[in-house]
């Protein structure tokens, strides 16, 4: 053991490097907030150079309001800054950087360089490192401020041994000019890496082109939309960009969050977005996406992390549900979008060249769906979804393009009223909650087509492959998955059954693991008895299930995994229950329906709206009469 030592206040030059650390970790961190400075100074534009991994040399310019000689003299001391003045300023911060410590951080680790000039005023430089008395002398510049660092930590060897190499921190100051980059499209930004230009961003892009362009991402603009919301009462605003639901990615890592123009790490943000993601992305698959959240400054507090990637928000909760709702609206409605699209036969005029196509059953690329949610959204694509499918499919002796023109043409001189489709929805009969899927609980014939399909138009086929329905329908062959179409049929029964409830004859008893777990049930417990669930909590970890939902099956175990696996937030714990409880109740892949129960099934899927089964999967692909004569180059005599 070692002996004791007495404690000691540490030498001046020690101690300034050690806390330069924290701010000053590697290069990307002094590109990080060097950027922020040019920024919060109004530039326009901001070139990034680095050399060797940026170790060597980090260069920042902007053509922002510049420095005077006084600021140069103070600039570069310990907490000295502009930005605040009292501790109260921190309940209300309008900038990227407030500290002060950045410029004090990088002297204390480097050999600093700042050439400024004051619009209207003389030019001055400075040079600083290290303890060493700072100077500052006039000399010869134009507009804005310069800062350059170099040879970093080369008075502070014990942390310049852990840094990686070159090409790696390179990697990680490019990945801090991206996120900056990314946060102000307003501002035009540079990035040049040994001697090489990497980006030049110009300024005025949109989110959506920057976001592409900064990520190289393989997929075009096209493919990715600006969603909006506002809610002035809440005091915040926010602009999603969103990837169509053909991009997805294995894990998070493309999912950004940017709050006031930082990007941070917040779980509960990325969270909301998956969540409004669910039933439009297969499981273990996650959509590309950034939000940018403008928020009044007195709702959230950066002063909890030393590089500002961490943020404590007074109240989460309605920034949360606005976000989840404005992601799952977008998807929903640039999904019906699609299908109407497709079955439409609209792609055609663009069809595509199946010479070199491995996937026979390739489809052409469906054209962008831009979509926007506010406060008081404009009438969803969704709610003219009965009216504009059922005129698609009307009977007609016309090709398919001309019967869509005129059945389009047809619906828009008839308007109906909105309880003339509702008369026509027909549900499956209901199942008893402890009871799978059999074939004789679906009563063929029960699930009628709307009158425009025309009975004669719908022809069931078969299965193929042990999974697919297969339906001919005005001259559209249709492939149905029967089990992702019975999850939805469920699902949708489910959510309509919400509040409904069944007492159970001996209670469900689940014994909890943790106190979180104790904790999460009782946050909870208020949404679940909305949705037909009573708990009621015998204390030591024990609580008890008196009732379920309706259309809730499964045994004690299941429900226990249903409420305890993910810990999901509440608003959106419902629908995750019902999504589990239609999967695990559903027609299974492999399982050989009699003709008329599959031909029921198929009726119903064909109805839907939401063509997707509730984690994601398309319930349904289909190819027109038109498209398969293309494909084997077969012309129509």
């Amino acid at each position: 053991m070692n002996n004791p030592k007495p404690i000691q206040r540490l030498p001046q030059d020690t101690a300034r490097k050690i806390a330069a650390g924290e701010v000053i970790d590697r290069p990307a961190a002094i590109v990080r907030e060097l950027m922020d400075n040019a920024i919060d100074a109004n530039a326009k534009f901001v070139t990034v150079e680095i050399e060797e991994g940026g170790i060597a040399k980090i260069r920042v310019r902007d053509d922002g309001f510049g420095m005077t000689k006084e600021d140069l003299e103070s600039c570069a001391y310990p907490h000295a800054t502009s930005k605040i003045v009292t501790d109260e300023d921190l309940l209300s911060l309008n900038t990227l950087g407030f500290r002060g410590e950045a410029l004090a951080s990088i002297a204390a680790v480097s050999r600093l360089e700042i050439t400024s000039i004051r619009q209207g005023g003389i030019a001055y430089k400075l040079s600083a490192f290290g303890t060493a008395e700072h100077k500052v002398v006039p000399t010869q510049w134009n507009k804005g401020t310069v800062v350059e660092s170099t040879q970093l930590f080369e008075n502070f060897p014990a942390r310049r041994v852990f840094l990686k190499k070159a090409p790696s921190e390179a990697k990680l100051c490019k990945q801090s000019f991206i996120e900056k980059a990314m946060a102000w499209t307003s501002v035009g930004f540079k990035f040049i890496q040994d001697g090489k230009t990497k980006f030049d961003f110009q300024p005025d892009e949109t989110k959506a082109e920057r976001f592409v362009h900064a990520l190289e991402l393989e997929e075009p603009i096209s493919m990715f939309h600006e969603v909006s919301c506002q809610d002035k009462q809440q005091g915040f605003e926010f602009s999603l960009v969103l990837g169509d639901t053909s991009i997805r990615r294995s894990d998070k890592r493309n999912i950004y969050i940017f709050v006031n123009g930082r990007r941070i790490w917040e779980y509960g943000l990325i969270q909301a977005i998956e969540y409004g993601g669910q039933g439009y992305f297969p499981n273990g698959t996650y959509p590309v996406a950034a939000l940018f959240l403008n928020i009044d400054a007195r709702l959230v507090d950066f002063n909890i992390h030393p590089a500002k990637k961490e943020v404590r928000f007074k109240d989460m909760s309605p920034i949360h549900h606005a976000i989840s709702s404005a992601v799952r609206n977008f998807y929903k409605d640039s999904s019906i979008a699609g299908l109407v699209k497709e079955a439409s036969g609209f792609d055609n005029e663009d069809e595509p060249s199946f010479e070199d196509d491995e996937s026979f059953f390739a489809k052409p690329e469906r054209q962008a769906f831009r979509s926007s949610y506010s406060e008081q959204p404009a009438q969803s694509f969704s709610e003219h979804f009965k009216q504009y499918a059922s005129a698609s499919f009307q009977a007609s002796s016309l090709e398919p393009r001309q019967a869509v023109q005129q059945s389009q043409a047809n619906l828009a001189s008839q308007p109906r009223e909105p309880s003339y489709y509702a008369e026509k929805a027909y549900a499956l009969p209901q199942e008893p909650a402890e009871n799978a899927f059999q074939p004789e609980h679906f009563e063929p014939g029960v699930a009628q087509l709307e009158p425009e399909y025309g009975e004669n138009n719908f022809r069931y086929l078969g299965t193929a492959l042990g999974v697919f329905l297969l339906v001919e329908m005005n001259d559209v062959l249709y492939f149905i998955d029967q089990h992702a179409a019975h999850e939805r049929i469920l699902f949708n029964q489910f959510m309509s059954s919400i509040g409904s409830k069944q007492k159970l004859l001996f209670p469900y008893i689940i014994e909890t693991e943790s106190e979180a777990d104790d904790k999460y049930l009782e946050s909870i417990k208020d949404e679940l008895e909305k949705a037909g669930f009573e708990l009621k909590n015998d204390g030591g970890g024990t609580w008890q299930i008196e009732s379920v939902c309706t259309k809730w099956s499964g045994t004690e175990e299941d429900l226990k995994k249903d409420l305890l696996e993910k810990h999901i937030a509440p608003n959106e714990l419902v629908r995750s229950i019902a999504a589990t409880a239609s999967c695990r109740t559903a027609v299974k892949d492999g399982t050989v329906l009699d003709s008329k129960t599959a031909e029921a099934l198929a009726r119903e899927a064909l109805q839907l709206e939401d063509k997707h089964c509730p984690h994601g999967r398309p319930i349904l692909t289909a190819i027109s009469k038109e498209q398969f004569f293309s494909m084997v180059r077969r012309t129509e005599s």
